[in-house]
């Protein structure tokens, strides 16, 4: 039989909640916030993926009756846990980036308030739907930077087990910035642009319908493949291999050296997306407050010792006047915002939007061809200097005042 309730997923998550329940907390109102601890090596930035998979998901059944009880008999919950799981409607509000905005570390990409219950068992879905297809967008920004203007084709969600997980990698990697993909759901299903070659090599006997065109010609290199042109037979001057360069599958090195070569192709077909590695990006999801006698009460974590800086927050980004990013400040959802003047700036904006209320999303759903023209945007936004794809400077991401201030309250 197959299984879809995302909420068995991680059993952790339902020991928790059980814990709440005990606790007589599960009801109480709670603040949880999703943010990247630190950037990959050499990544100057990431761009955010897995907002709109993450409404999808949570904007279906999340439970089964069926599934509860087996989890019910296998011991996982208790009998009022399984009886809340049962009746589950979601109330939370969400606020989130959006899908092909820029982030940095120590900035929440995600707000997540609600019943405890709820914040809890959400916080499973949020943290490794977008951890994973961050990943997989930044990887392919990457790819489409060492590209230098060539296309990246998405040639890595085709061959995903299932074609639920493959539309996952496609989104991301279109968001990222992958110009087509040669997975055909993902194009029908998304209107991504579809780009792919025939590999049977007919020998023989193909000869007798004329010479082979430039779509019946097999990939010349293993791990990132050239991409013909429809109107031309020219490939490049490609080695057949890149590997030979004691590159590995590495496919970002591997464009790098090629274009340092001076190979040059209408595209490259990245096979490697969808092993992009979201323990790469290590994320905190942590409780910042909780409400007490109606009103929110700043905390560290649900222990209230974790290394964690309490408060409702939000990122503000702050932009000179020819549209260039200064610098992301995090504020207090509750604070002034700092004067753009006071940081060199002309203007500033949220970086978060609500985009669920009491449970229900407020938008349609966005194509992914919309977060990848927002990250491009993005991408040329920023200093050029973080888009290198080696040794690129910090970023400035700074606390305000009141922010500083709860970190480091007065001591004695």
């Amino acid at each position: 039989m197959t299984r879809r309730c995302p909420l068995l997923l991680d059993g952790r998550a339902l020991l928790d909640a059980d814990r709440l329940i005990r606790a007589g907390l599960a009801d109480r109102r709670a603040c949880y916030e999703l943010w990247f601890a630190k950037l990959p090596a050499h990544a100057g930035f990431l761009i955010v993926g897995g907002v709109e998979s993450l409404l999808d998901t949570l904007s279906r059944p999340l439970v089964g009756r069926d599934e509860i009880e087996s989890a019910l008999r296998a011991g996982v919950c208790s009998g009022e846990l399984a009886a809340r799981l049962t009746r589950l409607s979601l109330t939370v509000d969400i606020d989130a980036m959006a899908d092909g905005a820029v982030a940095f570390p120590r900035g929440p990409v995600a707000t997540v308030e609600g019943p405890f219950l709820e914040t809890v068992l959400v916080g499973t879905i949020l943290r490794a739907t977008i951890q994973k297809e961050t990943a997989i967008a930044t990887r392919t920004a990457r790819l489409h930077l060492a590209g230098a203007g060539d296309a990246i084709v998405d040639g890595s969600s085709a061959h995903v087990a299932t074609p639920e997980a493959s539309l996952v990698v496609a989104r991301a990697a279109h968001v990222g910035g992958a110009n087509a993909t040669t997975n055909v759901l993902a194009a029908t299903t998304f209107d991504i642009p579809f780009r792919g070659t025939a590999r049977v090599d007919l020998g023989a006997l193909g000869q007798d319908r004329g010479a082979r065109g430039p779509s019946e010609r097999a990939p010349l290199i293993k791990a990132l493949a050239p991409v013909p042109t429809p109107s031309t037979d020219s490939w490049g001057d490609l080695p057949d291999n890149l590997a030979e360069l004691g590159l590995g599958d590495d496919e970002e090195a591997m464009l790098i050296e090629a274009k340092r070569l001076g190979m040059s192709a209408s595209g490259w077909i990245a096979r490697g997306l969808a092993d992009a590695d979201g323990r790469a990006l290590p994320m905190r999801y942590e409780l910042v407050a909780l409400e007490q006698d109606g009103a929110w009460s700043p905390r560290r974590g649900s222990s209230g010792r974790a290394a964690v800086i309490p408060g409702r927050k939000m990122v503000v980004r702050y932009t000179d006047d020819e549209g260039r990013v200064v610098a992301d400040v995090v504020h207090l959802s509750s604070e002034r915002m700092q004067a753009p003047k006071s940081l060199g700036a002309k203007t500033l904006a949220p970086l978060a939007r609500p985009v669920m209320r009491g449970g229900r999303t407020l938008e349609s759903p966005e194509l992914p061809s919309v977060g990848r023209e927002r990250a491009l945007t993005a991408r040329a936004a920023l200093p050029p200097e973080l888009t290198h794809l080696r040794s690129p400077p910090t970023y400035p991401v700074r606390l305000s005042p009141g922010i500083i201030a709860l970190r480091d309250p007065p001591k004695g």
